[in-house]
């Protein structure tokens, strides 16, 4: 089915997790739902296709997509430049490092990216390298967990510590829950990109997850997110079906 206008701008705000156990799923997920989803999520998927020998992000790139490359980097300076050197390839849009990590993590991360493109001279966004995105909470942890960690802080405040951290050390975005985005936007910019799990859609979420939000709340709240959704499409009945009702309900709040 032709997409309005609106609805091709949320495709481009779709994310889809190909959380499932082997590449060719996935990438048979990539062919059925690249017409509603601009980007595809891949973790474990990455390992399983490098194990067979299948470069997935290129196979992933031909199909029309772009890769949220979400490896959560979380290491010394120097080896998470590594990583990020190696992750910055033709079809990876953006990875992600954990901000806990620290200020010289964080701007290492940049620069590998950085550097790769450059030797590389590709450059996937116009003229700029993968956008490196900064892990704030992960949404499947509330204050329990934080205190029985002995962290000493709420959820909302170290989602908001860590993004303020995030902007002032050069990161391109966050990860955080889309119930968060909005109010994030509101003091950190629009010129900065709110990454959001925790999409929830006709009763279907991931497993796990505790902070929760639906699409058309999501774009209603923050202007420059990507809705990261998983369960809420790949559990669906009817997928093209499912995919195609959340970029409609999407497109009416943009």
């Amino acid at each position: 089915m032709k997409l309005t206008e609106k609805e091709q701008q949320a495709r481009k705000r779709v994310c889809l997790a190909l959380d499932v156990p082997t590449t060719y799923q996935g990438l048979n997920l990539v062919k059925e739902l690249s017409p509603y989803v601009g980007t595809f999520k891949i973790n474990n998927l990455h390992t399983i296709a490098e194990t067979e020998g299948i470069n997935i992000i290129e196979q992933i790139h031909q199909l029309g997509g772009n890769t949220f490359l979400d490896l959560k980097f979380h290491d010394t300076p120097n080896t998470v430049y590594n990583y990020a050197k190696a992750a910055t390839v033709p079809g990876v849009y953006m990875f992600n490092i954990h901000i806990a990590g620290g200020e010289t993590m964080c701007k290492k991360a940049i620069e590998g990216a950085y550097e790769a493109a450059l030797a590389q001279q590709h450059f996937l966004r116009g003229n700029l390298t993968p956008a490196v995105i900064g892990v704030t909470v992960l949404t499947s942890l509330d204050d329990n967990d934080l205190e029985a960690q002995g962290l000493g802080i709420k959820y909302n405040d170290l989602v908001r510590r860590r993004t303020e951290l995030a902007k002032k050390w050069g990161l391109d975005g966050i990860v955080c829950p889309a119930n968060k985005a909005g109010s994030l936007e509101k003091e950190f910019g629009s010129d900065f990109l709110y990454v959001t799990p925790g999409i929830k859609w006709a009763g279907k979420q991931g497993k796990g997850q505790k902070q929760l939000y639906t699409p058309d709340l999501a774009v209603k709240d923050c202007s420059n997110s990507i809705l990261v959704i998983g369960s809420a499409i790949t559990k669906a009945t009817d997928k093209k079906q499912t995919a195609y009702e959340i970029l409609q309900a999407m497109a009416q709040n943009l």
